[in-house]
């Protein structure tokens, strides 16, 4: 007598089944990581974190065990601390007793067994919010502005002691590479155990643009520094290439003077030496600038019978 596939495929199911029916109802131990849900006063913080998940043993038949585990996912100690204490320890009877299960389950232990906590007066602060975001753009294009942020400060609450030693927060790390168009994106705020942070998300906006650049000729070096007479520094007019956005570069196509200026300074000078790197001042959407020659050469100029001048290196101001 032949069995059909269809048949021997249908046994193999239904042994499965009845197999995992029996073993399911029998009794089973196992521990594993429960939610810890502690309400607080409302006009107080914890001064440090408590836990967010506690081990406990649990016992119970394979299907409770397993709706707890994978089904429903609402098992968790959940409490109120007292209003009238400011500080005091989580026993292990406490934790018990605020076990709450979907199913039937009986707790064996609970590890740690005891918690301690301590409570602080809330309060509130604005700090500045900083991206935490690494942008790498494609090649032949550049990142032409600085990343914008709005808001630009969050609101931190919660412990006084612990509110008092926050000066700046941050969203959480986000990595976008090889972009060729500009982002705006919704971006959380980095989440923190013990205090709260306001608003939760906020807007990243970052400029992307095609490369390009611009050169300028005989751009003048501003010396803000006395040099003596018989002294120069030289050349007085560099070339400069300024590379930027294309849609940056469009715009200044049609004026005359370059975007920045060059300098060089007292300071720079009374630091000794001959080469000098002048100092450039450019606009935020500036991606580089490239000097030709890219140093400064400090020296005293003396007269020459033969060319009508000629330069020496003691020109040390």
């Amino acid at each position: 007598m032949r069995i059909s596939i269809r048949t021997a495929a249908f046994s193999l199911v239904l042994s499965v089944m009845l197999w995992l029916y029996i073993t399911l109802q029998a009794e089973y131990e196992v521990t594993m990581p429960i939610q810890l849900e502690v309400r607080l006063p409302s006009d107080r913080s914890l001064a440090s974190p408590l836990p967010a998940e506690v081990y406990v043993k649990l016992r119970g038949t394979g299907w409770n065990l397993l709706n707890a585990l994978y089904l429903d996912r609402s098992t968790r100690i959940a409490l109120q601390l007292p209003h009238d204490q400011r500080s005091g320890t989580l026993t292990q009877a406490e934790l018990r007793a605020a076990f709450r299960s979907p199913v039937p389950l009986r707790v064996a232990e609970i590890e740690p067994s005891n918690l301690r906590y301590q409570l602080d007066i809330i309060a509130q602060k604005k700090v500045r919010l900083e991206p935490n975001l690494r942008l790498g753009v494609a090649d032949g294009y550049v990142l032409a502005r600085p990343l914008v942020v709005v808001p630009d400060s969050v609101v931190v609450i919660g412990s006084q002691s612990v509110v008092d030693t926050i000066s700046r927060w941050r969203t959480v790390s986000v990595e976008r590479t090889n972009l060729r168009r500009s982002i705006l994106e919704l971006v959380d705020v980095e989440p923190s155990p013990i205090v709260r942070i306001l608003p939760e998300k906020v807007i990243v906006k970052g400029v992307v643009q095609q490369l390009a650049e611009l050169t300028y000729y005989d751009v003048p070096v501003n010396i803000e520094a006395r040099i003596p007479a018989d002294a120069a520094v030289l050349p007085s007019r560099l070339k400069v290439t300024v590379r930027g956005g294309l849609e940056d570069i469009e715009r200044i196509l049609d004026r005359a003077e370059p975007p920045l200026t060059l300098r060089l300074t007292q300071k720079q000078l009374r630091s000794g030496g001959e080469l000098f790197e002048p100092i450039v001042d450019a606009p935020a959407w500036v991606h580089s600038v490239a000097l030709q020659p890219r140093f400064l050469v400090y020296r005293r100029v003396v007269s020459s019978s033969d060319s009508g001048f000629a330069i020496r290196s003691d020109a040390s101001p």
